[in-house]
């Protein structure tokens, strides 16, 4: 009985050091994506995108944060929602400017894209996985409550394209590997590299 207490106690102890340290962590970003892009002419030129995200979790001490993240992301014809995990890791030695690390992963949506449909075809993006690694300064606030932030990071998203010929009337030869409804699928792939510039705010 008297084992059973001590360890009610010690476990009680530590949920309650456990919650404390584990406090909500919220970090939101805008900012401006640069890479290249490939034009008809099978020339490259600049683009100049725009980048959004928030990222919503729990500080697991002041050195470490994580959480789960959403965005929007703008490319050439096309926007993605990203939705992933994120880790935030910081230098903190008490003083009001902190450098900072950060690494998000996971994979985007093309939710926000419509199909394209004629009578013929019919067409739509799918989004793919993404990395984006970063590094930056925190600058907190006179009152500690919030703090901003300036970072830049590298960004890989990948993207597909696909056009489908329809199937007209009835087809006995088919092919598994395509779904159905069609009788070709034509696959474009994307993959965007970008150097990323965001300003933001830590709650």
């Amino acid at each position: 009985m008297k084992k059973l207490f001590l360890m009610l106690i010690l476990f009680s102890f530590l949920e309650k050091t456990y919650s404390q340290e584990k406090t909500f962590f919220s970090q939101t970003d805008f900012g401006t994506s640069f890479g290249q892009a490939k034009t008809l002419f099978e020339e490259y030129t600049t683009r100049v995108n725009f980048s959004f995200q928030t990222l919503n979790g729990v500080r697991i001490n002041k050195y470490h944060a994580t959480g789960f993240l959403v965005g929007v992301d703008t490319y050439p014809n096309l926007t993605l929602m990203p939705l992933g995990l994120g880790w935030r890791g910081f230098m903190d030695k008490g003083k009001r400017h902190t450098l900072f690390a950060g690494m998000d992963l996971g994979a985007a949506s093309a939710m926000l894209e419509k199909r394209v449909e004629t009578e013929w075809t019919e067409s739509w993006y799918e989004g793919g996985l993404f990395l984006n690694p970063s590094i930056g300064i925190r600058r907190q606030s006179k009152k500690g409550k919030h703090a901003s932030v300036l970072s830049i990071g590298y960004k890989r998203q990948e993207a597909n394209f696909y056009e489908g010929s329809k199937e007209i009337g009835f087809s006995s030869f088919r092919d598994a590997s395509i779904p159905p409804g069609f009788i070709s699928i034509r696959k474009e792939e994307y993959v965007f590299n970008s150097l990323v510039f965001k300003w933001g705010l830590i709650f």
